[in-house]
């Protein structure tokens, strides 16, 4: 059995004592770190969602800028594109043009040789025949 004396109450007292002690010396400043190490540790959660929020919308803006700029790039490619065909059909008329300048102008001096030609075979035929004639048939013409 248990007796109830005196020491019963020393322990008591003495069990108190000890708990205040280690309340102020252990207790308080333990959950005093506990709770700075979780404001902290909630605090840097914080702005790691903040930093993650940013770099999203940074990504967001960035893939924004980049869309707009293929979209220019896009409409700069086809407006150089049109200008292109229309300078190449610009040489390829200038170019048919020079050449149908130029079969003229060799049609023309062709007709022109030729007529020369004609002339001059013509005049050269006339004593060549009479030679020729006067030689088959051996009189003078």
């Amino acid at each position: 059995m248990i007796q109830l004396n005196f020491t019963l109450f020393i322990q008591i007292v003495n069990f108190l004592v000890l708990l205040l002690i280690l309340n102020a010396i252990l207790f308080k400043p333990v959950m005093a770190k506990m709770r700075e190490r979780e404001a902290r540790i909630k605090n840097d959660r914080e702005r790691a969602k903040e930093s993650e929020e940013k770099v999203i919308d940074q990504e967001k803006r960035h893939q924004a800028e980049l869309s707009k700029a293929r979209q220019t790039a896009g409409q700069e490619k086809n407006v150089l594109l049109a200008e292109a065909k229309k300078v190449e059909a610009d040489v390829l008329e200038k170019a048919r043009s020079q050449a149908a300048q130029i079969v003229d102008q060799m049609k023309t001096s062709i007709q022109a040789e030729a007529a020369e030609v004609r002339k001059i075979l013509k005049e050269e035929m006339t004593p060549l025949a009479r030679s020729i004639s006067e030689k088959i048939l051996g009189r003078s013409i």
